[in-house]
């Protein structure tokens, strides 16, 4: 039977939600049957006169801590698209209601405690309901994701076997961040704190089901150093330790189509010459502090009172619309021959603009392309819910996507 909605926004209120809503509005309007979703029915018409949308885009109240209301809301929607963060605090009951009520679910979390989470209690009833629960459908980690699998998918054709070694480089990005995002990162450190949690996220495998001995040892990029593979200075990645983790169950889910001896790991690149090597060096400093500051439960509080910005604040939109990223994922042999390249850029900063594009366009791909997806279901990957359908609406979104050799 046919469901009400193809696609709703949970968290429409939200930076980031409203921002996806607006996207769905300007690019899609009533060519879908779509709705947004929260927790205030005042702030959910609020959104809905601001950005001036359609009547027939209904407004649904819940609560993520009400599975009984969430219900109501899922089980009208083909898709979810969850926007309320940290995942880790609001996140699990939705994920639990979605698999009930056989919805598919797409979100942007970077949070590897929550995905190990949400692995470990809905991957197997998911898969039995033919469901399809895809966390990390924005800047993490679509662009590592699916880059690395259309650069595998080259080296196959090209080479006749996969990538042993792949890394991505960060060749350019502007942007910032939201109070949404600040709050994740807290809650993120706070759970550091907690050994068993702080284990979960230092190891690689951990979203891996099929861990055997002799597996490669990731090291993720600690320190600035020169690579000749971009002829730059690169440094340490932010987000590498998590969209690392992605790509590796997405090797495992897909029966290791890269190999038991495939290395894969992110840096950033700062530059050329002793300019480069100097910037790196300050851009390390300047991470460490801040990591420290906010580890400390003083400064953090006068960070988030001076100078953070608070939940439900973000860039301006003229930041966003001038903001940028441009990834360069190179994939070579053991001996570092039989190259393959993948570039991946858009023209909105990586964060919000292009998050949220990536965000939707992963929502319709599950709502729209059913018949164009592999029939992979669970706590997936958007590699292997989606395959390279999603990179093929993502260029028509306006992203700049090229493989070579």
């Amino acid at each position: 039977m046919e469901r009400d909605f193809q696609i709703t926004v949970w968290g429409a209120t939200g930076f980031t939600g409203q921002i996806v809503t607006e996207y769905l509005h300007k690019n899609y309007g009533n060519k879908i049957r779509w709705a947004i979703a929260g927790r205030s029915i005042e702030k959910l018409q609020s959104v809905k006169n601001k950005l001036q949308l359609n009547d027939s885009v209904e407004c649904l109240v819940g609560d993520s801590f009400d599975e009984k209301s969430l219900q109501t809301i899922t089980s009208r929607t083909d898709v979810i698209i969850s926007t309320v963060g940290p995942y880790a605090l609001y996140g699990k009951a939705m994920v639990n209601v979605c698999v009930e009520s056989k919805t598919d679910y797409c979100d942007l979390t970077g949070e590897i405690p929550f995905v190990k989470n949400s692995i470990d209690a809905f991957h197997e009833k998911a898969k039995a309901n033919e469901v399809k629960i895809v966390h990390s459908c924005g800047y993490d980690s679509i662009p590592s994701d699916i880059g690395c699998l259309l650069l595998q998918e080259k080296a196959v054709e090209k080479y006749g076997k996969p990538a042993s070694n792949v890394k991505l480089f960060v060749m350019g990005t502007k942007g910032t961040f939201s109070g949404g995002t600040v709050a994740s990162m807290i809650n993120l450190m706070k759970e550091a704190k907690n050994p068993a949690k702080r284990k979960i996220q230092s190891d690689p495998y951990i979203l891996c089901n099929d861990v055997i001995d002799g597996m490669p040892n990731q090291k993720i990029q600690n320190f600035t150093w020169y690579d000749p593979r971009i002829e730059k200075w690169t440094a340490p990645f932010i987000m590498a330790r998590f969209n690392s983790r992605i790509v590796f169950r997405t090797n495992d889910l897909s029966n290791y189509q890269y190999g038991r001896d495939f290395v894969y790991d992110e840096g950033l690149a700062v530059g050329y010459g002793m300019k480069g090597k100097f910037r790196g060096a300050i851009l390390m400093v300047a991470i460490g502090v801040f990591i420290k500051l906010m580890s400390m439960s003083c400064t953090r509080s006068l960070l988030q009172k001076t100078v953070l910005p608070k939940p439900g604040e973000g860039p301006s939109r003229a930041d966003r619309e001038s903001g940028y990223f441009k990834v360069k994922i190179i994939g070579e042999n053991e001996e570092g021959e039989n190259r393959t390249t993948v570039i991946i850029s858009n023209t909105n900063d990586p964060g919000y603009g292009s998050t949220s594009i990536m965000l939707a366009e992963s929502a319709l791909c599950l709502a729209l392309d059913k018949n164009d997806l592999p029939h992979e279901y669970g706590v997936v990957t958007t590699a292997m819910a989606m395959g390279t359908t999603i990179a093929d609406r993502l260029k028509k979104a306006g992203f700049n996507i090229s493989v070579s050799d």
